[in-house]
């Protein structure tokens, strides 16, 4: 699991944890490269309330629209609603 580096370019290395910007066709790649199969890779909202409910993924994806994120927000559901993460998966 990573920051989506497509909506977060702006604020990314306001993190100094955040050392290598990955997409994922980055993360897809670099899974194949290390000969992982069944390989998944996607985006999500790291929100579990909006994992269950189709309101609540509506309403997040109208917040997405308001652009690249360029600040980090101190509402939790704007701020990560916004700040897309990317998980990848694969079987050895």
């Amino acid at each position: 699991m990573v920051p989506d580096w497509e909506t977060q370019y702006v604020i990314f290395y306001q993190d100094p944890t955040h050392i290598h910007p990955y997409t994922v066709k980055s993360i897809n790649r670099l899974l194949n490269m290390c000969e992982f199969k069944d390989v998944d890779v996607g985006k999500f909202v790291q929100l579990p309330s909006v994992w269950g409910s189709r309101a609540m993924q509506m309403f997040s994806r109208i917040v997405r629209f308001a652009g690249p994120v360029k600040k980090v927000y101190k509402n939790k559901f704007i701020r990560f609603s916004r700040e897309l993460m990317i998980l990848g998966s694969g079987r050895k």
